[in-house]
């Protein structure tokens, strides 16, 4: 795979479930379903279509009931059952706020609200290029549909787009509104890499993550790669990937080397200080052993040499890019952002990357171990470094840890750590920390669903009233 030779498929697999009558298929796809993964959005984006639309049970009839999310959002109770029965639960102390606070929604938001229509678009992107170019096709996507019901014989649009995001397409999307701010009402993030995640560093060195921790990862390992000669190859070559690496806003330190010392662990290097891409990102393994970048991985088919360049070259020049598209886009966010992110002691995630040994080190030995080429290293993070002395110390990528409590730095989604999803709490109006999902099927979670609506329908009181809006859509 490479960013150049990859499509977005406009194809894929799109149901629509029965009682979703707002909807054909055909609709659906020429609103661009068929462009995300079916199994992660097509249930998701139905979910949206029918409640965002269908606020009642039996709209137009007397004593009609809100459906469940909608009465959820306004008295911020829900009611779920159990094997003893039911029970009635505060939704609040789910969506559990760190930023902002929650306020049911009143009847006039509910009515505000129901006085729009809200189509469900979707946008699907080549994750492998920059995403400064995919923030230019969602900024497409966004005028396409702004256009579309502007020629509307019978639609009179507000003019603006509420997104949604999940995982990488915040960043997608913080870009995008950065370029057309008029044009969103509003953003909601789901399970942002907001500063990204240390986990892509281990994987040019160690492979796609294959443990109990993130069943998820098994699939993600069938696409990307399970080894570092998978993987290198494909994410090397991919600006896309490597704008998910740590930012220089990410915490620094977090890449470290660890030797037993007195019966414990000691730290005898802490990367970055300051600047990820020349401290971390641009080093080769064959000069430093824990380097990122095994050059003989990058172009296994000779693809770049047939372009006079060096593998190294190409991919110093991809992590240029991804460079770029970090101070672009900094931690802004559109101004009305709401977010939620995950916190969960069983979804731990990669806060920091740890190389450890079990071999005894003599402290006179750390200047040299720091700084030593590998004498060998393997396909799943084993590293062996040969000490002036002739004695071999044999470096491991450790685990991501079991976090004990909430609020831990390594607690996440599996994928995302707390530490870079919480980063969003800064510029977002509200931002919650959650559990009870993993990073891909966020959106398929009774809760964040229930989030999700009720951050739409705060979003949508930014509107213009339609009694402001033309009633007619004139000659």
């Amino acid at each position: 795979m490479s960013p150049e030779t990859t499509r977005v498929d406009e194809t894929g697999l799109v149901t629509i479930p029965k009682g979703l009558y707002t909807l054909t298929k055909e609709e659906a796809q020429r609103r661009h379903w068929g462009e995300v993964h079916s199994d992660s959005y097509n249930a998701f984006l139905a979910w949206l279509e029918l409640n965002l639309n269908d606020q009642y049970e039996f709209a137009g009839k007397p004593g009609s009931k809100l459906l469940p999310s909608w009465e959820t959002a306004k008295t911020l109770q829900k009611t779920e059952s159990h094997s003893f029965g039911n029970e009635t639960v505060d939704i609040k102390k789910i969506w559990n706020p760190m930023r902002g606070s929650i306020a049911g929604l009143t009847d006039a938001e509910v009515k505000k609200a129901g006085d729009y229509y809200f189509p469900v678009w979707a946008c699907g992107y080549n994750w492998l290029q920059s995403n400064e170019k995919s923030s230019d096709a969602l900024v497409a996507r966004i005028n396409e549909v702004l256009d579309y019901y502007k020629k509307s014989k019978t639609l009179i649009p507000e003019g603006r787009v509420i997104v949604i995001t999940h995982s990488m397409g915040g960043l997608v999307a913080r870009r995008a509104a950065q370029k057309v701010p008029g044009l969103i009402m509003g953003v909601l993030h789901g399970v942002q890499p907001v500063v990204g995640a240390p986990v892509v560093y281990r994987r040019f060195r160690a492979g796609t993550e294959r443990d109990s921790y993130n069943p998820e990862a098994a699939i993600l390992s069938s696409i990307i790669g399970y080894t570092p000669a998978d993987v290198t190859c494909v994410l090397g070559n991919s600006p896309g990937p490597m704008e998910l690496l740590p930012t220089k806003y990410y915490p620094s330190g977090w890449l470290e080397v660890e030797v037993p010392s007195g019966g414990k662990s000691a730290v005898i290097k802490q990367l970055p200080a300051a600047d990820p891409y020349s401290e971390i990102y641009s080093k080769q393994v064959k000069n430093v052993w824990w380097g990122m970048i095994d050059e003989s991985l990058l172009d296994p088919a000779g693809i770049v040499a047939k372009k006079d360049v060096t593998a190294f070259d190409a991919y110093q020049k991809n992590l240029l890019t991804a460079s770029d598209f970090h101070d672009a886009v900094k931690l802004e966010c559109h101004r009305v952002t709401y977010a939620y992110y995950g916190g969960d002691t069983s979804h731990a995630a990669y806060s920091q990357i740890r190389w450890v040994t079990k071999d005894q080190v003599e402290e006179s030995w750390t200047p040299a171990l720091v700084t030593a080429q590998p004498t060998s290293h393997n396909d799943v993070g084993q590293t062996v470094v040969t000490m002036p002395n002739g004695k071999a110390v044999t470096f491991n990528v450790g685990g991501r840890g079991e976090p004990k409590k909430s609020g831990e730095s390594n607690t996440g989604d599996g994928t995302v750590p707390l530490v870079s999803g919480a980063k969003i709490n800064d510029g977002s109006i509200l931002s919650c920390r959650m559990t009870g999902f993993d990073h891909q099927n966020s959106y398929n979670d009774d809760n964040v669903r229930d989030l999700t609506l009720y951050c739409v329908a705060k979003i949508a009181q930014e509107a213009i009233a339609v009694q402001q809006l033309p009633q007619s859509k004139g000659k």
